[in-house]
């Protein structure tokens, strides 16, 4: 199984281990400039392309279990501290929620960018984006931009645009002529199972400390549902940046940072 990751260090070594999960259908290198921002502070940082995501390996099936598992093991043979930390945003702060809930003696800490062990049933939607993904054939596209087109007609969020178009990737022709576009990631597999990713993660109350950052407009972290979060994460901290959606991280990148790194102990 290929599993591709980054691995950055510093000079100013703090024997530290930061491990970052992205989301649903991302990829390491959109957290590379916060990862090498970290690293510049003196962090060991670990960057995966999670399975089914990017240039790692592709499954038939999702599971937080077992990915969760997965990338345990794979912390525990390349960390530097005793204790590491786990930060993930949207799907992969669900991924590493199960983490710290299979194996609680692991970690320090845990940073959760906005998402919750909840249900979300919206990301089912007929018309949504993983509908869209699955009523898709990009072989039958000859041009990245004949593709780009055609999900526009389903599909306004410029930030799932650039999301989806990102997973395609052009290939040379079994025939030597022209080429095919392809999916880079196992979108379509992630997009099928849907109701695995967005659905509810199991935890048991855990006293890892635990910082949950928000975007005061996001529909994934809603006021009314916080109390889940709190319930399962007995000793957390909420933070809410204004004027962010679901992509705090890019909406307010300088006041994300300055958040995660206040948590962790970074003057």
């Amino acid at each position: 199984m290929e599993f591709f990751y980054r691995e950055l260090f510093a000079e100013n070594n703090r024997n530290q281990t930061i491990l970052i999960a992205h989301g649903w259908l991302g990829m390491g290198e959109h957290w590379l400039k916060i990862g090498e921002f970290l690293a510049d502070c003196g962090f060991h940082v670990l960057i995966p392309d999670l399975p089914n995501h990017g240039r790692s390996f592709h499954t038939e099936e999702f599971s937080y279990e077992e990915i969760a598992s997965f990338l345990h093991e794979f912390v525990e043979k390349k960390k530097i501290s005793n204790k590491s930390i786990l930060l993930g945003h949207s799907m992969g702060g669900k991924l590493i929620m199960k983490m710290v809930d299979l194996f609680p003696d692991g970690y320090e800490k845990l940073i959760v960018v906005d998402i919750l062990p909840i249900n979300y049933p919206f990301l089912l939607n007929k018309g949504g984006v993983a509908e869209v993904i699955l009523n898709t054939n990009i072989e039958e596209f000859s041009s990245r931009g004949g593709l780009l087109s055609h999900f526009k007609k389903h599909i306004s969020d410029k930030g799932w645009l650039a999301l989806i178009m990102q997973n395609v990737q052009c290939v040379k022709s079994e025939l030597g002529e022209g080429v095919i576009l392809s999916w880079k990631s196992n979108a379509p597999m992630l997009s099928k199972q849907m109701d695995r990713v967005a659905g509810f993660v199991e935890v048991d109350k855990i006293d890892v400390p635990c910082l949950l950052i928000r975007g005061d407009s996001s529909d994934f972290t809603r006021e009314e549902d916080l109390y889940v979060f709190e319930q399962a994460f007995t000793n957390s901290k909420i933070v809410t940046i204004n004027s962010c959606g679901h992509w705090v991280m890019v909406d307010k990148t300088t006041l994300f940072l300055h958040k995660v790194l206040s948590y962790i102990g970074v003057n």
